[in-house]
């Protein structure tokens, strides 16, 4: 289980304006806490039928926030496929996709739900889309999912992406306006009509618009709440698990075995050290409270040389969830830049196809000596440059990233001290902006273990520095 957390003072606030609010919007800015203020607000009403509804690579997270921040022993299910059947009770975390489907919307639809949250809610923003249509409906006749909701909260740190028209579908499903759509879009901006009709390009009567938003939205960015954080935070996501080629990454550990062999003796291996951290646990109950982490760490740092396999299959069966979250990000926020680390070259590499399009740069041991420092360069004054992916330890001491605030683990050091080094180049001189160090596991794997244990290590580390 992982440590219940204590929210921020703005946090509580947030989860204070959700409570009171039926129909809300929170806007907060990425990185504050959406998912935490929601769940906090769900338990102050005491709302046990709660239907989140969120991007299919956060699905397990959420869950795993329900644990993190709510002492009500929620029942929570997650739907991964249209095969599943929708519980009687308890709260049911689903993707937009499988909402959006005939058969699992009209489960959804035999429930009444206490609350319907709606994560990254400007997935909803287009009129006409099928998430959009099953969920907020399509006219009087065609009603959607939140119809069978007493209250609906949307979460997003972009509520309108790219113009004011997409605020459209969230003020008209929260009853602030009944506006056609048109009229809207006239009202509140300006463009030009073309040969493929409106084209819009840019906003006008702001103040109208902004006390309609007022009416049911809240919106806070980091530097109004700097005050209730600390320098560096540390947080956990875990991710769902994708298919590994095996055939591909694994072609010399195959040699005389099946790929049924080899998985076999992958999940063998995370069951052995599952065990052992468990039995680590059970041994020091009543000892100090930090007792069972460091002799956690002190059986990671012994059996890393043996688990060589189980660790860079994690990584590379993470990687391609962990990045599609952060392709969202970088989407979302033009200016936004992140630091990667990880262990393996595979996972490296992986990430930096994956995120190519952000001008991703790598350091580590295969980069040649002589571009690693343009490498650095490059991240720390080339706004193109929004992505640097390195190792822990070669990444992890003697350089300097401040041009970023934003730390991702997507593979962690077994030793958590190379971690809170690593961590360090984004949070020294020249950081004027709080840092966030995010460490992502692996759903149904000794990952999530490990990496609980590792962010405990590390942040008490940090505190040295």
């Amino acid at each position: 289980m992982p440590e219940l957390l204590t929210a921020f003072p703005y946090q509580q606030a947030g989860a204070a304006f959700l409570a009171r609010m039926p129909q809300a919007l929170l806007a907060d800015e990425m990185g504050l806490g959406k998912s935490c203020q929601a769940i906090l607000a769900a338990d102050a009403l005491g709302l046990s039928s709660v239907l989140v509804i969120c991007p299919a690579a956060v699905r397990i997270n959420w869950a795993r926030e329900f644990e993190r921040f709510s002492p009500m022993d929620h029942e929570v299910t997650v739907i991964l496929s249209g095969a599943q059947k929708i519980p009687s009770r308890g709260v049911v975390v689903c993707s937009y996709d499988l909402a959006s489907s005939e058969k699992i919307r009209a489960a959804l639809k035999a429930r009444r739900w206490d609350v319907i949250v709606l994560d990254e809610a400007h997935y909803c923003k287009e009129r006409s889309a099928k998430r959009t249509k099953a969920i907020y409906g399509h006219g009087s006749r065609s009603p959607g999912l939140i119809a069978n909701a007493d209250r609906v909260w949307r979460l997003t740190g972009t509520p309108a992406p790219n113009d004011a028209s997409e605020l459209y579908t969230h003020l008209r499903s929260a009853g602030v306006i009944d506006d056609q759509y048109w009229d809207f879009v006239y009202r509140f901006c300006t463009g030009f009509n073309s040969d493929y009709g409106f084209k819009i390009t840019g906003h006008k009567n702001v103040d109208e618009l902004k006390a309609l938003l007022a009416r049911f939205m809240l919106r806070r960015k980091k530097d109004e709440v700097m005050k209730d954080l600390p320098p560096i935070t540390y947080h956990e996501v875990t991710v769902e698990r994708s298919a590994v080629d095996v055939e591909v990454f694994f072609t010399e550990q195959l040699r005389g075995k099946t790929i049924a062999d080899f998985n076999k003796g992958v999940m063998a291996q995370d069951e052995a050290l599952r065990n052992a951290l468990a039995a680590v646990q059970s041994s020091n109950r009543g000892a100090k409270e930090n007792a069972p982490d460091q002799d956690k760490v002190k059986i990671l740092e012994g059996l890393a040389p043996s688990l060589v396999t189980l660790r860079r299959y994690i990584g590379i069966a993470k990687t391609p969830a962990v990045c599609e979250i952060l392709k969202a990000e970088l989407d979302a926020d033009p200016t936004l830049k992140l630091v990667i680390f990880g262990v393996h070259k595979d996972v490296i590499e992986g990430a930096r196809k994956l995120l190519h399009k952000y001008g991703a740069v790598t350091l580590y041991g295969g980069t040649p000596v002589e571009k690693r420092q343009a490498h650095i360069d490059r991240f720390m004054t080339d706004p193109k440059c929004r992505v640097f992916i390195g190792n822990v330890v070669a990444a992890g001491t003697g350089i300097t990233l401040t041009a970023s605030n934003e730390v991702v683990f997507l593979e962690a050091d077994w030793v958590p001290a190379n971690n809170a080094q690593a961590a360090m180049r984004c949070h020294r001189i020249g950081q004027e902006r709080r840092v966030r160090v995010r460490y992502f596991s692996c759903a149904g794997s000794v990952d999530e273990q490990i990496q609980q244990t590792l962010i405990r290590k590390s942040r008490e580390i940090a505190r040295i520095y």
